[in-house]
């Protein structure tokens, strides 16, 4: 058997053509603005709860992969109580990993209690574990900093004493965030990079977390890594992409951050991808990013597909009538189902499916989730499950893969198309 990929005329034409680097000119950005503080949504279950009896003489309870770590001392309770900690989902602003509601819900502690948090290197890649705090949700479903703060880099751990119990959440006090928020350009697009800050950088009071993009600090020093142009103004700056693909794709901007009277250092990070988007995975121990060549090819909806995609190897989605939702894997792309395949050499070829094998049908088990689809401009999603070696052994397990995308279509980047 011969595994085929639907690519069409266009879509390839595309791919192969993406090469070739030309700056352009920036504009200048806008004047930092203040907002106010914005209630957020409450945070829903995902998961299991932990609970432990808890009384005066005090106690511990952790969540059972070790994230969040709660200690009562002894005389913060007056009686024994039913402790318990539920993950939620996390709607706090710049929030790190989960959140998690503490019960009984509004428990007070004659002493603080500490709440213990721990994060890791991937959660801080695009800031700084400096600029990690925590905060909780008051009923006004407005989220506060917490004082106080302790951080162990070593142990990659962050503590805070805790007065009540609410929702509680890591966050990071600073980010550099794009006006209009998005992290694929077209060729030849500006995009205004600005830095965010919720809270300073060392509490000495509860404050609500207030989107602040200004220069609430000093001595900043911009630099870029990639193709196009970077003109800074102050506590923003103004990128423009390049007219043809980037070489590297990404493009990777950063900012370094200076404050008064503060020995604290912290380097911002904003990866930007250019053009036709990106296609991430992981497969068979490895990571690989598609990026000069990664395509949305939906000018056929009945027939679509999603490229990632070197000379050595194809990562593609097929799919019928694309939208909005979640699709298992399937041994071709039908109105509900995907087909995902993935080449790396004609000897390693590995799909979601066969329709024959000894006379029935083999799936494996997997699903893609489109987040965003606009027909005719872009996708965004992920993927995970696991694929099936391209041959006739009858055999639903293979190795896993999972991966994200977003990719723009074909002939959303062709001018006068």
């Amino acid at each position: 058997m011969k595994l085929m990929h639907s690519i069409s005329a266009l879509t390839l034409g595309l791919l192969l053509s993406l090469s070739g680097c030309n700056p352009d000119n920036a504009g200048q950005g806008p004047d930092p603005v203040d907002q106010v503080a914005e209630p957020t949504e409450v945070g829903t279950p995902q998961g299991a709860v932990v609970s432990k009896h808890i009384g005066p003489q005090g106690g511990t309870l952790a969540t059972a992969d070790g994230q969040v770590e709660l200690t009562i001392p002894a005389g913060a309770l007056t009686q024994e109580t039913t402790i318990s900690i539920q993950p939620i989902s996390n709607h706090t602003p710049n929030g790190v990993g989960t959140s998690y509601r503490f019960l009984p819900d509004g428990q007070q502690f004659s002493k603080p209690a500490t709440l213990k948090f721990r994060y890791s290197d991937a959660e801080v890649v695009n800031s700084a574990p400096e600029a990690l705090g925590i905060a909780y949700q008051r009923t006004d479903k407005v989220w506060y900093n917490v004082p106080g703060k302790s951080l162990d880099k070593q142990k990659r751990e962050v503590t805070v004493p805790m007065p009540h119990f609410s929702d509680w959440s890591l966050f990071e006090n600073f980010m550099l965030v794009t006006d209009p928020a998005k992290d694929v350009l077209k060729y030849g697009e500006s995009v205004t990079l600005q830095i965010m800050e919720l809270a300073p950088l060392t509490e000495t009071k509860e404050e609500p977390l207030i989107q602040r993009t200004g220069g609430a600090n000093n001595g900043l020093k911009w630099s870029l890594v990639g193709g196009g142009t970077l003109k800074p103004s102050g506590s923003s700056a103004t990128y423009t992409a390049p007219r043809g693909p980037s070489n590297p794709n990404p493009v990777t901007i950063s900012v370094e951050l200076n404050f008064k009277n503060n020995p604290t250092k912290l380097i911002l990070v904003k990866e930007l991808y250019i053009g036709s988007g990106f296609v991430k995975v992981n497969f068979l121990g490895k990571d690989y990013v598609f990026s000069s060549m990664a395509i949305l090819d939906d000018e056929d909806p009945t027939n679509a597909s999603i490229i990632g995609a070197t000379p050595k190897e194809v990562l593609q989605i097929e799919f019928s009538n694309g939208r909005k939702g979640s699709f298992p894997f399937w041994y071709t792309a039908e109105g509900n189902k995907c087909r995902v395949s993935f080449t790396l050499s004609p000897s390693q070829q590995y799909d979601s499916g066969h329709d024959w094998c000894d006379g029935e049908d083999m799936v494996a088990s997997g699903q893609v989730v489109f987040e965003e689809y606009v027909p005719g401009k872009y996708v965004k999603g992920t993927f995970s499950g696991n694929l099936i070696k391209y041959d006739h052994q009858c055999t639903k397990a293979g190795p896993a893969i999972s991966g994200s995308f977003f990719v723009m279509s074909a002939t959303a980047l062709i001018p006068g198309i």
